[in-house]
C-alpha cells in the first residue's frame, strides 16, 4: 500500500448519498466542530481534554486533519446533512500502522445532538465502499475501545465483523473488520 497516496486525486470535491454529502475539510471547520467538544460523552474514547476550551481542542482535530490530508494519510472529512446544510459529524479513511501492519481504517464521529440518527453508518458505508471500489485496500477495519457500545453497533450495521484484540497507542482496542 502505497503510504503517500491522497483521496484527492481519487476525486476533487465530494461523496454524496441522497441525504448527506462529505467534503474535504478547511481552517473554517474549526467553529462549527468546536460543537463536538461541548459534551465530553463524544469524545469519550478518543482524547483527554488537558485543559483546553472547545475551540482549542476544535482547532488541533482541524488541524490534525489537514497534516493528514498533506501527510498522504487520508483524514477525516466533515458530514454535511444535504438539507440543512449543517455540519453532523466527520468521517473518512485513515491509514493506520496497527500490529505492524498498514490498513485503510473507517473512522466516523458525530456532534451529539445528531445520534441516533443513522449518519454514522451512512457516512460510513460511504467511505467504505469507497475504499473497495476504488481498491484502495481488499477490507477496511475499525479501531474501537471495547466499551465504546456506539461505535461497535455502527461498525455491525456496516456488517463489520470483530477480528482480533489488541493495543493501539497504548489503549486496549477491538478491530472489527468489512467482509
Amino acid at each position: 500500500m502505497d503510504q503517500s497516496f491522497s483521496l484527492q486525486d481519487l476525486y476533487e470535491d465530494r461523496l454524496e448519498t441522497q441525504r448527506i454529502s462529505t467534503r474535504f475539510l478547511n481552517r473554517y471547520d474549526v467553529e462549527p466542530w468546536a460543537e463536538f467538544f461541548e459534551d465530553d460523552a463524544t469524545f469519550e474514547f478518543l482524547m483527554q481534554r488537558n485543559g483546553k476550551t472547545n475551540m482549542e481542542m476544535s482547532e488541533d482535530w482541524i488541524k490534525r486533519q489537514l497534516q493528514r490530508y498533506d501527510s498522504g494519510t487520508f483524514g477525516l472529512q466533515a458530514i454535511i446533512d444535504r438539507k440543512s446544510k449543517k455540519m453532523v459529524g466527520q468521517c473518512g479513511l485513515l491509514l493506520q500502522k496497527i500490529d505492524n501492519k498498514l490498513e485503510i481504517e473507517v473512522g466516523y464521529h458525530l456532534i451529539k445532538k445528531f445520534w441516533g440518527m443513522g449518519y454514522a453508518s451512512e457516512a460510513a458505508q460511504l467511505f467504505v465502499d469507497f475504499a473497495i471500489e476504488n481498491q484502495l485496500a481488499q477490507s477496511v477495519i475499525a479501531i474501537i475501545h471495547p466499551n465504546n457500545v456506539k461505535s461497535i453497533h455502527v461498525a455491525e450495521k456496516l456488517n463489520m465483523k470483530f477480528d482480533f484484540e489488541t493495543e493501539f497507542h497504548g489503549e486496549t482496542v477491538k478491530v472489527y473488520r468489512s467482509q
